[in-house]
């Protein structure tokens, strides 16, 4: 089926249509976002619908970054795509990548740095520095929010 992309999911593309993704690590990525479904207002903002395909993506760059292929956008860009949606859906909202800098000053939950680590990856995205840098931020990410969950119960 096939769906309209909004302009601020257009981080990757500037498509304005695209099949819709069977999973978050499919492009156009933003598969709840795109179908109507908000798993940020769901338990752990939706965190657990990403963790799985998380680790896939994961691995699937460590198997190419230990045989030093340089053919790396699919993942990173997938990684990426599911850093936004945790990112966003952490604080409330849904994914919107094309618009990080500006709702940046707005995130109650992010990791310490953010804006300066992520403008490093942001212009170099496919480096084995920035991905390493990707992987980290989402890890503090993920204690961020479970740090803000315990703070802020709803």
């Amino acid at each position: 089926m096939k769906v309209r992309i909004p302009r601020e999911l257009r981080y990757f593309s500037d498509e304005a249509e695209a099949r819709l993704p069977e999973s978050v690590h499919t492009y156009p990525y933003f598969k709840y976002e795109l179908s109507g479904e908000k798993p940020w207002k769901g338990e752990k903002s939706g965190l657990p619908l990403l963790e799985s395909a998380w680790a896939e993506m994961e691995n699937a760059l460590d198997k190419k970054q230990r045989s030093r292929s340089k053919e790396v956008k699919e993942e990173v860009d997938a990684l990426l795509a599911m850093f936004f949606m945790a990112l966003f859906w952490v604080n409330g909202q849904p994914s919107a990548p094309v618009l990080w800098k500006e709702k940046e000053a707005e995130f109650a939950v992010k990791p310490i740095n953010f804006l300066e680590r992520f403008s490093y990856i942001d212009s170099r995205p496919y480096t084995y520095m920035a991905y390493r840098q990707l992987i980290e931020l989402m890890t503090e990410l993920k204690k961020a929010a479970a740090v803000y969950a315990i703070r802020n119960p709803r």
